[in-house]
């Protein structure tokens, strides 16, 4: 075989590798779209994957001593892949049908139907992924002769394999699903594993011609004709030797467990501080291959025949554990390495790029990923070194890895993560690691040594392993600010406009009062200046602030007093369950569903009790811990009311949940004239992309009504037009628990609730056209909706659609008005306008207050502008109060507070105004105003605290003092306050 003959094969492995990237990632999101995108469904995808992997090869490791012509079966191995690639569509669709079948009998997500789940995953992918499997093998027996050529042969194909697998991932993840969408890029894959197979097929043909041997060696550097020359065997090993190899060999299944674990747990780590958009996933991918691929290159080029076998495993698994617990630690100081790393790459970008979370993920990732690449062949040359065929050693050696790696993943989401937390399992990881490898180290030692050496190896041997597992129960806990803190998608908040960085400032000041690390995310409650905000995977998606609850309880207020009678309705994402709540105070539903697709979240809804009212404990719901979009493929239920707050469309596979298909999927769940709700965000969003969701959600609901308040809209949708009657509107607002709420963000007369609506189906489509659809397969959103991140297009989108407002010819016609009634209507709407033009608007502060007293002249009690000036008077009181104005400060507070009483900041800050003008009495009672209504921030009682002492009634002072240390123990100031406090005064 010529050198160009050669080069060729390793070509052809390399795209393989790439393909194989390609399918993995394709697959598991057409896998996910019809089980679901639950942490248990993508495990058990995942698991399915790498099962095929494992068994392809074992079965080949074994099987491929009887094949003549290897060269010639990797050629069919690669174009029986790229004809299941071409088939999958076809039977996808039979799959999901029996899913959707299956789940409907057995009702719904069941312990049977997570057995279907897995029996499915398995059928489908089994068959390509073994074939995948057996192509190490296959070619490790086709190019190695010689047992001294096997290491660096096996290096050279990983390592080649590998560096295919990260242009696979990160052309799938940049170019080809953002450019053609997932079945073109399965088509382009399926066309390049065509080809490879030719091409093999072709060289071996070539080769039979020629009638030559395969190489002896697989450098590819090297020229002239291979011939076999050796005994393939290797040298018998004497019984410490042998005990090494066997050790060093099954370090394989403990390497992959130990890999995919940390993985798992680091990528979750990592993504906190980079964000979760599918761009940072496919760079930590990356990451993580490129450190393999590397160890492979260098144990290939660079062999250490001198050192035993099992002496480099020991070592590299040693220096695996050590990294690993080095860089495991370092993760609660990403946020600040991040931002820093990006001022300087790219300036004052509002957004993270890609390049900086793949330096990121290599910090952490990359020296233990190069040793874990070095482990891989040193495993092999053991199998090899006990006297297994090359092919089998290489088979076995790769079942054995991806056996643990499926172990690996699966421990890590179902036990590590739920049981230690991310810290403490990843030092786990890197404890067995470093375990490990001290028994690879030493128990050959012990064999060969005399029985007193032998005590003392077998005590320290002992006292080494115990201490590597058990030295995470050592090491102090992160600090929770630093990763429960950080907003990854909100760059302003770390750097100023000078450039300067404070993220560690910042973070040492933040107030974390809840942080779990669920399977699928992590999730935290902050203390925020407004309110408490909840943030999953660092991103605040909800929070309690009055300016909050305005879409979340509109998001539950609007469809239900849209549709005329409401019996049953499913809310689809909890947060902070101000939307369940909205949706529980209608008194005519007899059935409410929620869907929670993370535990945790549920697990966090006591700090919001104030606000939220503990809509959990209301005897007609129904709770289901699912994906959203997977609960409404399996469930026979339909509604008359369906509500969705989903995540951004930015973050990984939330796009599913903006798609054509999801629309259809929820269509088809609605009673005849059900409705459909949609949140959807004007900020993070380029206009462009604010459209396609528009487009794409009236391409499915024929009647849509936009509705708007300031940064994020609603749409909600039907098969049938939606109609309101004004008085049967008001008589439904009048109820006592609805009113309440909507008069809290200034929506209690109803026609200012009708003036909220923007645009009707005609208005909509007129707005929407020419834009993108977004559908399963192009997922158009997930891939463009990042680059959006940070951008400052919030007010043009909310511009550009208050625009539409003031257009008679675009007025809503859902309601049936007298003459006289829709005169008042177009009051409001007008005012509407106005409110949004000065809030959307460039003016000053002291110009918005202004305006919008103005609209209040015109049309007064309208409650849309006294919210709106209530927060620009309680803005407007904080500068004076920074500015050292206290009485300047306590009269726009003032104005506020009567404006909107239920305001608990502006009470809180008029109290603070009054203590610093030494109102004491009249601050306390203000202060307890704002602690009755948000009684869990530590601010408001800190500060009641000093009021009390200033008024002299220590005792109470005391107790304030100790609620908001219970509440922000972090604060070592206030804390040493207290204690000073309780020297002289108990």
């Amino acid at each position: 075989m010529t050198r160009p003959i050669r080069l060729l094969i390793l070509i052809l492995f390399l795209l393989s590798g790439a393909t194989a990237l390609v399918y993995q990632v394709t697959w598991l999101r057409n896998l996910t779209l019809i089980f679901g995108a639950s942490f248990q469904a993508t495990s058990i995808l995942l698991a399915s994957f790498m099962a095929g992997l494992c068994l392809g090869g074992f079965s080949f490791g074994r099987y491929g001593e009887r094949i003549r012509r290897p060269l010639r079966a990797y050629g069919l191995l690669e174009l029986g892949i790229a004809g299941f690639a071409v088939a999958l569509p076809s039977l996808l669709r039979w799959v999901d049908a029996l899913y959707v079948d299956t789940a409907l009998s057995t009702g719904g997500v069941t312990p049977t139907l997570t057995l279907v789940r897995i029996l499915m995953a398995i059928g489908v992918l089994l068959p390509p992924t073994f074939l995948m499997g057996a192509t190490l093998p296959v070619l490790t027996k086709a190019l190695v002769r010689r047992y001294g050529d096997f290491g660096t042969g096996l290096s050279w194909l990983y390592g080649i394999n590998t560096l295919g697998a990260v242009v696979g991932a990160l052309l799938t993840g940049f170019l080809l699903i953002p450019a053609f969408g997932v079945w073109h890029s399965q088509l382009a894959a399926a066309g390049i594993n065509l080809a490879i197979g030719l091409l093999a097929l072709a060289a071996d043909r070539r080769a039979q011609a020629a009638g030559r041997e395969i190489p002896a060696d697989l450098d590819p550097i090297a020229g002239g004709e291979g011939t076999a020359v050796a005994d393939p065997r290797p040298p018998p090993l004497g019984p410490s030797q042998r005990l090494g190899a066997h050790l060093a060999f099954y370090g394989a299944a403990v390497s992959g467990m130990c890999a995919l674990a940390l993985e798992v747990m680091w990528t979750r780590g990592v993504s906190i501080s980079v964000g979760t958009t599918t761009y940072s996933f496919t760079v930590m991918l990356a990451a993580f291959l490129v450190g393999i691929w590397l160890g492979s290159w260098l144990h290939a080029v660079f062999p250490l025949r001198r050192i035993p076998n099992h002496v480099q495993m020991g070592g590299a698994m040693l220096i695996i554990g050590v990294s690993s617990f080095l860089a495991s630690n370092w993760i609660p100081r990403l946020p600040d390495l991040v931002v820093s790393l990006n001022v300087e790459l790219f300036g004052l970008a509002p957004r993270i790029h890609p390049t900086t979370a793949l330096l990121s993920g290599f910090v952490v990732m990359l020296v233990p990923c190069i040793f874990m690449g070095i482990a891989f062949p040193l495993a092999g040359e053991a199998r090899a070194s006990l006297g297994h065929s090359f092919g089998r050693a290489a088979g076995d050696t790769l079942g054995w890895n991806t056996l643990g790696s499926i172990v690996g993943s699966l421990l890590a989401g179902f036990v590590l993560i739920p049981l230690m937390g991310l810290q403490r399992g990843m030092l786990l990881a890197a404890g067995v690691y470093t375990a490990y490898g001290t028994l690879v180290v030493a128990a050959p030692l012990l064999v060969d040594s005399s029985r007193g050496r032998r005590m003392v190896l077998g005590a320290a041997t002992i006292g080494l392993i115990g201490s590597a597992l058990f030295l995470p129960r050592w090491i102090p806990t992160w600090d929770t600010r630093r990763l429960g803190g950080f907003h990854n998608n909100q760059m302003r908040f770390y750097v100023s406009r000078a450039g300067d960085v404070n993220v560690r400032d910042a973070l040492a000041n933040a107030v974390v009062l809840y942080y779990r690390e669920g399977r699928g995310s992590t999730v935290s409650i902050m203390d925020m200046p407004m309110g408490l905000g909840l943030l999953v995977n660092g991103k605040a998606v909800a929070s309690d602030s009055i300016q909050a609850h305005q879409i979340q309880l509109m998001l539950g207020h609007v469809p239900l007093l849209a549709h005329p009678n409401p019996k049953k309705a499913l809310v689809i994402g909890l947060g902070t369950g101000i939307t369940l709540s909205s949706v529980t105070a209608h008194e005519s539903l007899e059935e409410v569903t929620l869907v929670e697709i993370e535990p945790a979240v549920l697990a966090a809804q006591p700090y919001y009790a104030a606000v939220n009212g503990d809509p959990l404990s209301d005897p007609r719901l129904r709770v289901h811990i699912q994906d959203g979009r997977n609960y409404l493929k399996t469930t026979g239920e339909r509604f008359d009311v369906i509500t969705a707050d989903p995540i951004h469309p930015w973050n990984r596979g939330s796009g599913n949940l903006f798609t054509a298909e999801y629309y259809s999927i929820a269509s088809d769940h609605l009673e005849d004239r059900g409705i459909m709700c949609q949140w959807l965000p004007a900020y993070g969003l380029s206009i462009a992309n604010f459209k396609s969701i528009v487009a794409t959600f009236q391409s499915v609901f024929p009647y849509t009504v936009l509705w708007q308040n300031e940064f994020e809209t609603l749409l909600t949708g039907s098969k049938h037009p939606i109609r309101m009657n004004i008085d049967q509107l008001a008589s439904r607002m009048s109820a006592a628990s609805i009113a309440e709420q909507l008069s809290l963000i200034g929506l209690a007369d109803p026609f200012a609730f009708a003036a909220e609506a923007v645009l009707d189906s005609d208005g909509v489509r007129e707005y929407a056209r020419g834009a993108i659809l977004n559908t399963d397969d192009n997922l158009h959103l997930e891939f463009a909706s990042p680059l959006d991140v940070g951008t400052r297009e919030a007010r043009q989108n909310s511009r550009a659609i208050n625009r539409y407002r003031r257009d008679p010819r675009r007025n809503p016609r859902f309601l049936d008005l007298s003459d006289t009634e829709r005169a008042t209507a177009d009051r409001y709407r007008r005012a509407k306008f106005q409110t949004l033009a000065i809030v959307l608007g460039k003016g000053s502060r002291i110009d918005n207050m202004r305006g919008l007293r103005e609209v209040l002249r015109e049309l007064p009690g309208y409650g849309g502008a006294q919210l709106y000036l209530s927060s620009a008077l309680l803005d407007h009181g904080i500068g004076q109060l920074r500015s050292g104005k206290p009485e300047a400060a306590r009269r726009a507070f003032e104005q506020a507070v009567a404006l909107e009483p239920r305001n608990a900041e502006a009470q809180r800050n008029l109290g603070l105004a009054l203590l610093e003008l030494g109102s004491f009495e009249e601050s306390i009672r203000h202060l307890k105003r704002s602690s009755n209504l948000r009684p869990g921030r530590w601010m408001t009682h800190e500060i009641l605290g000093r009021a009390y002492m200033k008024a002299g009634r220590v005792a109470e002072a005391m107790d304030s003092m100790r609620r908001a240390l219970a509440i922000n123990p972090n604060d070592l100031d206030m804390a040493a306050r207290l204690a000073r406090y309780s020297a002289r005064w108990e």
